[in-house]
């Protein structure tokens, strides 16, 4: 009986959960200039208060050097990051051979030295971009 009632508290529980953000639909009063649809003010909210306000026409030589960037570097964590767990699975595959134990072990300290740089390169990237850049 006791488990009966648990399992119909939880499934109200995450019900309501579910439910009530949905009931709850708090606007600007800025944002309601007429009878518009809630899809409408749901984009002219994105648009005025989210973080799409900038244009195709923002767009500087420093920002696409900066997404570049990012991007770059963000394949390159990816990349080490396999390297790592690669690195391990063959650590975990050796089945006791020291020479594989060894490659393994050395394939990692590369990998994790790699991701090392590409964190550190992020973050001082970060801090020119910070810096230097939003003030162009």
């Amino acid at each position: 009986m006791v488990k009966k009632i648990k399992s119909w508290f939880n499934v109200l529980l995450l019900t309501s959960i579910l439910i009530f953000p949905g009931l709850v639909f708090a606007v600007d009063p800025q944002i309601i200039k007429g009878e518009s649809s809630p899809l409408d003010r749901l984009n002219s909210a994105a648009v005025t208060n989210g973080p799409y306000t900038q244009t195709a026409t923002d767009t500087t030589l420093a920002t696409t050097l900066g997404l570049i960037i990012n991007v770059v570097l963000s394949i390159l964590g990816v990349i080490f990051i396999f390297l790592v767990i690669l690195a391990g699975y063959q650590w975990m595959t050796a089945q006791g051979n020291e020479q594989s134990v060894t490659k393994a072990k050395d394939s990692m300290t590369r990998a994790v030295i790699g991701l090392i740089i590409v964190i550190s390169s992020y973050a001082i990237w970060t801090f020119i971009k910070s810096t230097f850049l939003t003030k162009i």
